[in-house]
């Protein structure tokens, strides 16, 4: 039983990669933050929600509307039924000095092991882990440079597991309104399958920008732009919008086009409610084979 198993595991862990266009830890490119996930992950230079800073831009944090930003959440992973928590937190140290920290958690959908005799004899839950932490220091009133650095792992069946250590490193600017930010996300070491094949992960430059208005006083209006290039060739981009009441309830709605990019092509809606530094976000997923029917929920706290 031990043999056919562990054959049966080598496979997997070789065929995963492959699937996922010879890029390994996709997951590492997705989004889980529901703030963010409500604008089709268009998150780059968002200041309003920096509490995910430690999986996206660390530069931001200096820029940030609050002090203190810590978030947890939940996401039910469409048609897979995959479900991922996470925790994070970004702390802004007089509009200068930033840091971050974040872990997330995915279960995955079990599936049976099959022993010598044909018959099921267990099943397994492949998860997926990440940990992240960042600094970020704004060097000129109107220029930062953030970095994080992380580690991520799939458990792909039991005793199988890989896993590699990456970083981001951008720099942004922000100039009355409107806000840009260039860099590099999840640059990092190589992941070897058990035959000895070597994949990347996905790496990307990627670009953001941003514009926001208020107007009438209690209204306000945010335009979000990010753009990456893969390194492996594919090119993905995403546009995200919010407005806000009164600095109290905020609508958003986005859109991702994936490309042959590691990051499927989706539409998002999104909603978030804000009372005395309470945070609570939503964003549901549309018209995509792979990620319709994702939920996100997150709950928060900002000063």
């Amino acid at each position: 039983m031990k043999k056919i198993h562990t054959s049966m595991v080598a496979a997997v862990l070789l065929l995963l990669p492959a699937v996922a266009g010879a890029q390994a830890l996709p997951f590492v490119a997705a989004e889980f933050d529901a703030s963010s996930l409500g604008k089709a992950g268009a998150d780059l230079v968002e200041t309003g929600s920096v509490s995910n800073a430690a999986f996206s831009n660390a530069a931001v944090i200096p820029f940030a509307e609050t002090d203190l930003d810590i978030a947890a959440g939940y996401t039910m992973w469409g048609p897979t039924s995959g479900n991922v928590i996470t925790a994070s937190g970004a702390y802004n140290m007089r509009g200068r000095l930033g840091i971050a920290a974040g872990f997330s958690y995915g279960i995955n959908p079990s599936y049976d092991i099959i022993g010598a005799n044909g018959a099921p004899s267990g099943s397994f839950s492949p998860t997926d882990l990440q940990i992240g932490a960042g600094v970020a220091y704004r060097f000129l009133d109107f220029l930062s440079v953030g970095t994080n650095i992380g580690y991520a792992t799939s458990a792909l069946a039991e005793g199988h597991s890989y896993g590699a250590v990456a970083a981001d490193v951008f720099v942004m600017g922000s100039f009355s309104g409107l806000k840009v930010a260039l860099g590099a996300a999840n640059i990092g070491t190589a992941i070897t399958s058990d035959n000895g094949a070597k994949f990347s992960l996905p790496s990307s430059v990627s670009i953001g920008a941003g514009y926001g208005r208020k107007f009438a006083e209690k209204h306000a209006v945010d335009v979000l732009l990010d753009a990456d290039y893969f390194l492996e060739g594919s090119i993905a981009a995403a546009l995200g919008a919010e407005y806000t009441f009164n600095d109290l309830v905020s609508v958003r709605a986005g859109y991702r086009h994936g490309g042959e990019s590691p990051v499927p092509q989706f539409a998002t809606v999104g909603l978030g409610v804000k009372w005395y530094g309470i945070k609570l976000n939503m964003a549901y997923v549309l018209s995509s084979e792979t990620m319709g029917n994702t939920f996100a929920i997150g709950l928060g706290y900002c000063f």
